[in-house]
């Protein structure tokens, strides 16, 4: 019971500090109790995703198929549609000399003001597999990610967008990008459609310092006008752009951020993007990366942003979008 009430709390602190910057006092009144709602569902989204019994959610595991059934449940919730029989988009890779198969899962929300111009959002749900009887539960690499990806569903359900919205939850990201890949090597629509790639990939674990990476000003230098005006709790960070940084702990090794996840893979196909991500944690890549150790006021806070950026996006006269992506193109 401690623990829903820490929850309770948190919910109602995060939704004051960021609605009434986006809503005013009035609606964000009239609103909080769906959206901590939405909240408290992402909670629990990461929760089941970094569950024992998933294992780790490695490609091709019995895990990974738990969490393809869990998504494709909460797709269906969400009012997604699915673009074709059901929301599993299967693909063949190679690792060396071996081919294997890996399941995207792929949900689309049609959109209400420019329906045929799409936004992608991306979040891997794939992890490691266990090493004996240690399991890596990837609580923040990616479950996180993914709960993130379920919450801005929920919120174009509440509010038709203004572009339709595919979203992506990718298989095989930790073997090479390998999802990613796949759907842009046979895109369900015209590559030319896209205008934009909002990529999760690590959300709930700011630490001490309470940051949150942006990684895309080079494709959107608005970014810039976004981070100093916007009200958050957590410490907006514009990462670089094509360049490694050092950031963080000094043990470890710097970030790429540009190529650090399968946004990287929408770049190269000259598709702006948008990164959203922390710094690398002591916990990264081990069997202690649980949900335990998420403090949820982040993680909140970090949705709360990342639904804020969309909104922005939203609000940009939509031929800003369409210059970015003929630019990226060049």
């Amino acid at each position: 019971m401690q623990w829903l009430r820490r929850i309770s709390l948190v919910l109602a602190q995060v939704f004051a500090l960021s609605a009434a910057f986006w809503l005013g006092p009035s609606a964000a009144t009239e609103q909080q109790q769906e959206a901590t709602a939405h909240e408290a569902q992402a909670w629990r989204d990461l929760q089941q995703l970094a569950a024992d019994a998933m294992a780790g959610r490695a490609t091709g595991s019995a895990g990974s198929l738990l969490a393809q059934q869990y998504l494709q449940r909460r797709f269906a919730a969400l009012g997604l549609q699915s673009l074709g029989s059901n929301y599993l988009q299967p693909f063949s890779f190679h690792e060396g000399f071996s081919e294997r198969r890996g399941v995207n899962v792929l949900g689309l929300r049609r959109g209400c003001g420019q329906p045929e111009r799409y936004v992608v959002v991306t979040a891997h749900y794939d992890h490691l597999k266990p090493r004996g009887k240690k399991i890596f539960n990837g609580a923040d690499d990616n479950a996180s990610g993914v709960a993130g990806l379920l919450y801005l569903a929920a919120q174009t359900q509440q509010n038709c967008p203004l572009y339709s919205y595919l979203f992506l939850a990718t298989d095989a990201e930790e073997l090479g990008l390998d999802g990613a890949k796949a759907f842009i090597a046979k895109p369900p629509v015209a590559l030319d459609a896209i205008v934009l790639n909002i990529n999760l990939d690590m959300i709930s674990r700011g630490e001490s310092n309470q940051r949150l990476y942006l990684a895309g000003k080079k494709q959107l230098p608005q970014l810039t006008q976004f981070a100093e005006k916007v009200q958050t709790p957590l410490k907006l960070t514009l990462a670089h752009d094509g360049r490694q940084s050092s950031l963080g702990r000094r043990s470890q090794p710097p970030v790429d951020w540009s190529n650090a996840s399968d946004h990287a893979v929408f770049r190269k196909a000259g598709i702006p993007f948008l990164y959203f991500g922390v710094d690398v944690h002591p916990q990264y890549h081990t069997p202690q990366d649980d949900w335990q150790r998420i403090d949820p006021q982040y993680f909140f806070a970090a949705l709360r942003l990342i639904e804020q950026s969309r909104r922005w996006l939203e609000s940009l006269p939509p031929h800003t979008l369409a210059r970015l992506q003929k630019s990226s193109n060049n």
